[in-house]
């Protein structure tokens, strides 16, 4: 069983699914968390109910923090020059604070970079520690963002969080695709489009490791659909770039 999120339900995911014998269940995004129809207290309420039932629970599940251990080869224990990490997914928690804390055990001046998206109220509550749901909106962004704070968070390990649009994640995903031949999904364009943002932070001395998560082949009918891009009106934009 799968549930899909109303913007994420993309035909092609969702019968790929059905292929597999999966029942797919469409959950409303512009409900509360706690709202018995959101996809996060459907996915509680079906695990109970089915025999056997398993609720993953992403978002507080503390034992899917584990660290990627690109720390040697992405240079990042250099004494000589500033590292980031700049982590594109960093939805749930799990790969940045991992990630972070296993960096920063290693070399304390490692800056750890987390991605956001409009509509999420991730950034806001890193840099005020105060939380308002109100503030969280649609997006179309996949990967990232959120509408609650999961407890894999330990946002002390992050320094900062950027945000980047849905329009940028989608054409520099693209760009990915066609100039360099990483076929990647959305929250790798975001990442992407995040470090192009931050640039003049930076120095050409710096080490910056950008983790790319997610496959294109899941956004075939999405970022990488030219229909869908000049339904949303960024096809244009994305040839002339």
């Amino acid at each position: 069983m799968y549930l899909c999120n109303e913007f994420q339900a993309i035909k092609r995911k969702c019968d790929i699914l059905r292929a597999v014998g999966a029942e797919v269940i469409v959950c409303p995004t512009d409900v509360k968390p706690t709202d018995p129809r959101s996809y996060y207290s459907v996915s509680k309420r079906l695990a109970k109910e089915t025999e056997n039932g398993w609720y993953v629970n992403q978002y507080d599940n503390l034992q899917q923090s584990c660290s990627l251990r690109i720390y040697s080869s992405g240079n990042l224990g250099t004494d000589r020059r500033k590292a980031y990490p700049l982590c594109g997914r960093s939805r749930n928690g799990g790969t940045i604070t991992g990630c972070g804390t296993f960096f920063k055990e290693k070399n304390k001046d490692i800056k750890v970079i987390g991605v956001d998206t409009y509509g999420s109220i991730l950034k806001e509550f890193h840099e005020t520690g105060e939380l308002h749901y109100d503030h969280a909106y649609t997006y179309i962004t996949e990967g990232i963002g959120e509408d609650i704070i999961p407890e894999n968070y330990d946002m002390s390990v992050i320094d900062h969080f950027e945000k980047v649009t849905d329009k940028d994640g989608a054409i520099y995903a693209r760009k990915l695709a066609k100039e360099e031949g990483i076929f990647c999904g959305y929250s790798a364009g975001s990442a992407i489009a995040s470090l192009i943002q931050m640039k003049d932070q930076f120095t050409k001395d710096d080490v910056i490791v950008v983790l790319l998560h997610d496959h294109g082949s899941r956004y075939v009918g999405k970022i990488y659909n030219d229909e869908w891009m000049k339904e949303m009106g960024w096809l244009e934009e994305n040839k002339e770039n």
